[in-house]
Order: C-alpha cells, then structure tokens, then sequence
C-alpha cells in the first residue's frame, strides 16, 4: 500500500509521515537516557580517576576494560599500598566504575560493593595502627577566625576583593564555584542585608539572604559594598575577579576562591583552612544559635538528607545533649 509501512513487531499498517515521528520519538529517547549533564570540575575529576585506573591496570597486567569484583577489589589493595587515603581510593573507584560504563563495559555489580568493603577493612587497618592518611575533613570555620582573617586583610583592591569572597562566601555558606560564578547583577543590597542569587549549585539555583551584619569585619553588606564601589564592577561582568598583581584580569576561577581563603587564613596563622571550612563554619555556627536544620540546609544549598550537614550539626547537638550531662558523674 502506497505511503504506509507495517511496525516491527506489530501487524498494524502506519503512515510513513507517523513512522517518521516515532523513530525521531526514539532517538530522543536514547539521547535522555545518555543525557548526564557534568560541572568541569566532576570532568576533571573522572579524567584524574581513569589515569589512576590505567596505571593500576597497567602495574598489574589486567585487560583495560575489566569491570569484574577482583579488578576492583585489586584496585583498592594497589592504590592501598601505594598509600592513597580511603576517601580517596572510594573516589577514583566510584570515578573508574563511570568511566568504565561510558565505554561499554559491563561492569559486575559486585565490583564495586566487594571494592567497598576492602576499603571498609583499611580504614579499620588504618585506625587500629593509629595510621592517618590524607589531610582529613576542612575545619569549621568559626566567627572568631573569620573576624581575625577580615580585620587583617589590607585596604587594598585585592584586601577589599578577599574580604568580601569571606564574609559573603561564610553567610551563604558558599562552594567555591557558586561564588566563581556570581555576576555582580546576582548581589543585590537590600535594607536588612545582601540578597544573593547562587546561578548553580549541586541542589540548583538559590537565593539566600545575608543578614547586614553586628560586627564591621564581618559584616557581609558592608565588605561587598566597599569592593563593588573601589572596583567599578560591570553589572553585567563576574562578581570577583583575579587579579595578576595589583590588576584586575577577568572572572576569578574556583581555585582562585580557594587560594583567597587559604592565603587570608595563612596570614593569621591558621592552617588548614579551605573554601569547604566556610560551609561548614556557617553550619555550625548557626546550629550554635538554636536555628533548625531546614534552615540551614535552605541557606547553604545543602540537600534534606545531606550527611555533611548531618556530622556538621552533630558536632555542635553532641555537647547540647550529651548522655554524660546530669548523671553526677
């Protein structure tokens, strides 16, 4: 019959016009289910993990694309002796399982679980020869740290950026990459405070408030409106920018958040502290002034079921109602 075909699989006689929409129906949905929208840095992150699994495939002379139990298992005793912390071995695991998947592999579902429990057993190993590895968790920022590292910050452009990347970075609670990639049109001064729309994050957009600040230091309104004024920032342009001496070059990068905090932590003598220990800072500070944990998780983007956000306020909750408290001991 003229201009009809028959489906596959099917005696119905069709159009070829409705035959075409339904192949075009199907590769849209092979293209949704390939779909996986990645941030660079999780990019960069899945390359870093697949050398580490050609190098360990290569040691010990195993095919490339082997997603078997024992390639996995075998991978957390290599990477376990050439001294790789288990978070980091868990990472460049789960990292090689999706690299291994996006080539066609099929990787057994036990890998990775029997992978899980080899690490389970080094951290035990680990723990009970008194070992640590890797540099462990960011420090929860406190107020007090975060007033010393603002006060000490030059009235400079550069000293003026730094402020501001703190004391906004610890009232939103911010990634790295959220205050990378504020627009200065996305910081909006309002009577009780900054207004911030954060254009991405792993829970999406938000848009938490800062309220204006008790202390001049720590004041989040007062250090923005004092680096939007001295740079003449483009309402349209990047909300902090890097700087190549004293110039200013073009959107700063996440790292370059990272070495801001680093380096105005430095300058006071404090160690360890990253990008991450913002976050966690706001968290527990905030959970120390009685606010509840939706609250929280709303002002730092964390999601309701977070285990960051949950160890972040058990710090604090464990000493608010602790076991040992009123039974004279």
């Amino acid at each position: 019959m003229t201009g009809e075909l028959e489906l596959q699989g099917g005696g119905e006689l069709v159009s070829a016009e409705d035959a075409a929409r339904w192949a075009r129906l199907v590769e849209l949905d092979e293209l949704a289910e390939e779909f996986e929208p990645r941030s660079e840095n999780t990019l960069r992150s899945y390359a870093s993990d697949w050398r580490v699994w050609e190098r360990y495939i290569a040691d010990v002379g195993i095919p490339l694309e082997a997603g078997t139990p024992g390639a996995f298992f075998g991978f957390v005793i290599w990477r376990g002796k050439e001294g790789a912390a288990p978070s980091t071995i868990q990472r460049n695991m789960y990292g090689a399982a999706v690299c291994l998947r996006e080539r066609g592999v099929d990787v057994h579902p036990n890998g990775p679980k029997k992978a899980k429990k080899a690490i389970d057993a080094l951290v035990r190993m680990l723990a009970e020869a008194g070992e640590e590895r890797g540099r462990g968790k960011a420090p929860a920022l406190t107020m007090m740290q975060l007033r010393m590292m603002s006060k000490a910050l030059p009235d400079t452009l550069k000293g003026l950026r730094d402020r501001a990347i703190l004391t906004v970075g610890f009232g939103m609670a911010a990634r790295r990459s959220e205050l990378a990639n504020l627009r200065t049109r996305d910081v909006v001064v309002t009577e009780k405070g900054l207004q911030v729309f954060a254009r991405y994050g792993k829970t999406g957009a938000r848009s938490p408030a800062i309220k204006k600040g008790e202390n001049e230091w720590t004041c989040a309104q007062r250090a923005w409106q004092a680096w939007a004024a001295a740079s003449d920032l483009d309402p349209d342009g990047p909300a902090f920018q890097r700087f190549n001496r004293h110039k200013m070059m073009g959107p700063i990068s996440a790292q370059g958040i990272g070495i801001a905090i680093a380096g105005a932590a430095e300058a006071v003598g404090l160690v360890g502290i990253t990008g991450h220990s913002m976050r966690a800072g706001l968290a527990t500070a905030a959970r120390e002034a009685k606010h509840d944990y939706r609250t929280i998780a709303e002002q730092g983007g964390w999601a309701p079921n977070s285990t960051a956000l949950h160890e972040y306020l058990r710090i604090v909750d464990q000493w608010a109602d602790n076991a040992t408290a009123g039974i004279g001991m």
